[in-house]
């Protein structure tokens, strides 16, 4: 399938609106086209589609990309210009599932070197707990015996290999309300809090080698939410921290580094979390793959599912066509020849060794 149309399916797709909690269509139309044209079975779990080629005993590889979008910004129509084609999800990530679909349409299971498969999930964007791809390791755990795991996360058809963890906690601290004609008979939140909010702003963006790639480690105020009557001495500040931390560190850990920055008269609570995603450079089929195609390798800042399949014991990378820097931008575009590129990388490594 050459480039032009994986760009039309593209196209196809980006026209079909699927922001999170909004899949439907979207899972359906990847559902039918599947039916129609691949050879395999084909499964629906709400709205991600799962599936699985004839089993013939070999190795299993599992290729895996979400089908919803963050909210459109004007842009939830395709456009093409040149190489480029622009619209909602181009880049994030419906040029890996175009990618997919003509992989599993035009590839012979019979003449594969692996059994394959390929699951096409809901919520990625959203909360972390209602992750689709969580659900579908859960309702099919043969997806676990996979031997290696292929993220289509924008990549600019180069090789990123596991991913930050990331964690979003709420600071809060307490002080006590007065009129702001007598502020000395108050306690200023904001004003107890100033210091603390001057030095964790300053906080470094720290470089971390993983297997020789490396990971930046981040902690940003992403809001700030006090006051509230304009004469009234606030009472209490809340203030969002993100923080970034790369593979290698628990949970625990970065958790217990956070708290240790935060002093121990304000509130600490942790939001939401997602672990880190394992650098699988040490696996035999993740270096075949970047060696043989001389992939240039970085290590994902953001988070992506690799994290879920390397929890579950399964080697995995992210490669995709879209670009990185593009993510969530009005103006996204996947430019045509990295579909071209991608394809051909993953249609030549699923059909032939080394």
């Amino acid at each position: 399938m050459d480039a032009e149309a994986i760009a039309g399916l593209l196209g196809t797709l980006v026209d079909i609106p699927s922001e999170t909690g909004g899949e439907s269509a979207i899972a359906g139309f990847v559902a039918a086209r599947l039916e129609r044209r691949a050879t395999g079975e084909c499964l629906r779990s709400g709205d991600a589609v799962v599936w699985r080629g004839p089993r013939r005993g070999r190795p299993l590889v599992v290729l895996a990309g979400h089908l919803d979008t963050v909210p459109a910004k004007g842009n939830g129509r395709a456009r093409r210009e040149g190489d480029r084609l622009y619209g909602l999800g181009a880049t994030d990530m419906k040029g890996g599932d175009a990618v997919m679909l003509a992989l599993i349409e035009s590839l012979d299971p019979a003449r594969l070197r692996f059994d394959l498969a390929a699951v096409f999930y809901d919520g990625e964007e959203g909360p972390h707990e209602a992750n689709g791809l969580g659900r579908l390791l859960e309702e099919s755990p043969w997806l676990r015996e996979a031997v290696l795991a292929v993220l289509l996360e924008p990549t600019a058809a180069q090789a990123e290999l596991g991913c930050n963890g990331v964690m979003n906690v709420e600071v809060r601290v307490t002080g006590k309300s007065a009129h702001a004609a007598r502020p000395w008979t108050g306690v200023n939140a904001i004003e107890r809090a100033a210091p603390w909010l001057a030095e964790i702003v300053r906080f470094p963006v720290t470089p971390v080698l993983v297997q020789g790639l490396e990971f930046r480690e981040t902690l940003q105020v992403t809001g700030l939410k006090s006051g509230g009557a304009r004469n009234v001495v606030p009472d209490e500040l809340t203030a969002s921290l993100n923080h970034r931390y790369p593979p290698g560190r628990t949970p625990a850990e970065a958790e217990a580094r956070l708290r240790a920055l935060v002093p121990a008269g304000f509130e600490f609570r942790v939001a939401d979390q997602a672990p880190p995603g394992l650098v699988c450079l040490d696996r035999p089929l993740v270096r075949e793959f970047v060696t043989r195609f001389q992939l240039e390798m970085t290590g994902k800042q953001g988070w992506t599912d690799v994290a879920r399949f390397t929890a579950a014991g399964v080697p995995a990378l992210n490669f995709g066509p879209g670009l990185p820097d593009l993510c969530h931008v009005a103006d996204e575009y996947c430019p045509v020849p990295n579909l071209a590129r991608t394809y051909d990388c993953l249609a030549r490594f699923l059909a032939e060794g080394e």
